[in-house]
């Protein structure tokens, strides 16, 4: 018994006498479970434990050579594959430099990186498919700002299209620049086509197209192309079928001339012209080809503008110099692998987008070296720090130097447990036993501490409960017999002792119900009905009912209900139980200031209830722990008052079971506010069982 004297003696000093002896009872089985398993389980696993560690120390070796090796056969295996790769990309460039096909269509038939292909002639000026166009104006578009050209436009913006037409033309005249002159023209010829003057427009439009034809409009179209599209346009009202060949003719047009860098204007016309053509059935392939032809020319037009400034970089950087016929070389620039070859006079550059190599290259790596493998293999770029492990092999790429196939073990520990796998199995398992008799040692005192925590609170909660019980009781005895024997003369003091008896009823009915629905809901039995209602009003009945008792205990009650409140669902019995404890907690911690407040208000998606009192108030630490099972505050003030523990935890959970919650704040010695939350929407299910 000598321990279990100083535990009680630590005890008292915490706890007082009466509770110490409380714990030590619950605590002296436990403890003798505890020496039991010390004895036969634990010092026993610790010291297998000990000698397992010693052998696995006394028998570590590292297979570094055999890793080494299997490195530098992963990194020849994948570098195969990317030759591979490399290989079949150069075969299909150069059987269409062959054959005579277009490599600018379908590209990613080559490559799946494969951005845009470049074609520079023998004096190493960019050819195809796209040409460089004259450095871009800055006062291209100028004369739009002028007040005569935003007369023009507020004309045809307000629908005066025959206003516009003639202020168009007359700016027209006076416009000495070329491009201005042409821009006024073609929209003069727009207005007079919207205003219905289609000779007039025509012939806007025609002289556009004779005399304007290399210009482009601020926008990026070539003026020539606008006006031959909108002739075209206006021949497809009045003749479909001839409209639809005159349609054809300006795509091949647009398609046989070279593109120019950043001027998207081209394709635009192109895409609008095949998008008017009347498909039937024995052109819809026709059209369906020319309309990949031109995505596969805009998608190139793109990337070539993307990667304009690292394209400027080629001959600068004396890249294009002609090598042998027929053979690749490649560099890196930012984002692009560049690949070249010379099969005659003309010199052919192809874009490869680094991300999509690289990420094909690391796919390569995860899929050459198997998962089971003890060495992982895979490609990293020179912005790339690379895996974090130990790297045996780094290989520069013969392609792409920059880029690094780089081997390492997957999992040096693991490649080390395997080796010893003998050794090791033996102590694996005497490992694993002393794992699961730390898990069990951790489980058990979680599980005595919460026992004896179990068992301290079922003991408060018989007590209190007895207490509780033998108060109403003992008050309803005095009463009823001193009614009995006449020891109330006056009628008010009979009705003085019917009221109390009528209190002290239903006091202890109430005490009663809360333990009924606490068995009920321990034992997943209870049920709630919820309906859709008016939460006030129900809040406010509850208070009513219980006015008089609060009021012959002094207290006061201040309510606040707003009429324009949304319906809620809720059980109306349930809600009455929840205010019913919290008005009770209120007015048994808060008597000495006599008052309660009740109010109902709305908030976003929800109407809370709040009841406050200006009693002892609750400490922070304790403010979420008031909700369990049980559980009653360690304040002496609070401990003063009579309760069972079960009031709180009833009210989370009917809460909970409306789809709400309950929240709390509380300040010692100032008072608590109890608010519950009710959702506006309907409740995923409308009857709550207890769990």
């Amino acid at each position: 018994m000598g321990p279990l004297r100083l535990i009680r003696r630590a005890l008292d000093a915490r706890r007082g006498d009466p509770r110490a002896k409380q714990d030590i009872y619950h605590l002296r089985g436990v403890l003798n479970f505890v020496g039991l398993f010390a004895a036969t389980v634990a010092l026993p696993g610790l010291l297998l434990a000990y000698y397992g560690i010693a052998g696995l120390r006394a028998q570590r070796d590292a297979g570094a050579a055999q890793v080494a090796h299997d490195a530098e056969l992963s990194a020849d295996a994948l570098g195969a594959q990317i030759e591979a790769e490399f290989k079949t990309f150069e075969d299909a460039a150069l059987n269409r430099l062959t054959t005579g096909k277009s490599l600018h269509t379908r590209p990613g038939e080559m490559s799946a990186a494969l951005r845009v292909v470049f074609r520079y002639d023998n004096s190493g000026t960019l050819a195809a498919p796209f040409l460089r166009g004259p450095p871009a104006s800055l006062s291209a578009g100028a004369w739009r700002l002028s007040a005569a050209w935003r007369a023009a436009t507020e004309a045809e913006l307000r629908g005066d299209y025959v206003e516009a037409a003639s202020r168009f033309a007359a700016f027209a005249r006076r416009a000495q620049a070329a491009d201005a002159r042409s821009d006024a023209t073609f929209a003069r010829a727009r207005c007079a086509m919207r205003a219905g003057d289609l000779r007039q427009a025509e012939a806007g439009f025609r002289e556009v197209e004779r005399d304007a034809r290399g210009f482009r409009s601020p926008e990026g179209f070539r003026y020539g192309d606008l006006s031959r599209f909108k002739l075209v346009e206006m021949l497809l009202a009045r003749d479909p079928v001839v409209g639809g060949v005159e349609l054809r003719k300006l795509v091949d047009a647009l398609l046989a001339e070279e593109w120019i860098l950043g001027e998207g204007g081209e394709a635009a016309i192109a895409r609008r012209s095949i998008d008017n053509i009347l498909p039937t059935r024995e052109n819809a392939e026709e059209i369906a080809r020319l309309r990949e032809t031109v995505d596969d020319l805009q998608t190139q037009l793109y990337w070539a503008g993307a990667y304009q400034d690292e394209l400027d970089s080629l001959g600068t950087k004396g890249r294009l110099i002609p090598r042998e016929p027929g053979a690749f070389s490649y560099f890196t620039t930012s984002s692009v692998l560049w690949a070249m070859t010379w099969p005659n006079t003309d010199q052919y550059v192809f874009a490869l987008d680094s991300a999509v190599l690289l990420a094909r290259f690391k796919s390569l790596g995860r899929t050459t070296i198997g998962a089971d493998s003890d060495v992982a293999v895979t490609v990293i770029g020179p912005d790339e720090r690379g895996p974090p492990k130990d790297i045996r092999v780094r290989r520069p790429l013969a392609r792409a130097p920059q880029w690094s196939i780089v081997a390492y073990p997957r999992d040096p520990a693991a490649l080390q447990r395997r080796q010893a796998e003998d050794t090791r199995r033996g102590i694996g398992i005497v490992l694993l036993s002393v794992l699961m008799i730390g898990v069990g040692a951790v489980l058990s005192a979680r599980l005595v501490r919460r026992e004896l925590d179990a068992a301290r609170l079922k003991s408060d909660f018989a007590a209190n409960v007895s207490h509780e019980l033998r108060s109403p009781i003992t008050q309803i005895r005095l009463k009823a017999e001193a009614l009995q024997l006449g020891l109330a003369e006056t009628p008010e003091a009979q009705a003085r002792h019917y009221d109390v008896i009528v209190r002290e009823a239903e006091r202890l009915s109430r005490m009663v119900d809360n333990m009924l629905d606490f068995a009920a809901i321990e034992g997943g039995k209870k049920k709630y009905n919820l309906r859709l209602g008016d939460l006030a009003v129900t809040v406010q009945n509850v208070v009513e009912t219980a006015r008089v008792a609060m009021e012959t205990r002094s207290m006061t009650i201040e309510e606040t209900y707003p009429e324009d409140l949304p319906p809620v669902w809720h059980d109306a019995e349930a809600v009455a139980q929840v205010v019913v404890n919290l008005l009770s907690n209120a007015a048994k911690y808060g008597q000495e200031a006599a008052w309660i407040g009740v109010a109902v208000r709305a908030a976003p998606g929800e109407v809370c209830v709040e009841v406050s009192d200006h009693g002892i108030g609750v400490d922070a630490s304790e403010l979420q722990a008031i909700f369990e099972q049980y559980y009653r505050s360690n304040d002496p003030a609070a401990r003063r008052r009579k309760g069972t523990g079960i009031g709180l935890t009833i009210v989370k959970y009917i809460m909970e079971a409306h789809g709400g919650s309950v929240t709390v704040r509380s300040t010692l010695t100032v008072g608590t506010t109890f608010v519950l939350h009710f959702p506006i929407e309907r409740p995923a299910g409308l009857d709550r069982q207890g769990a």
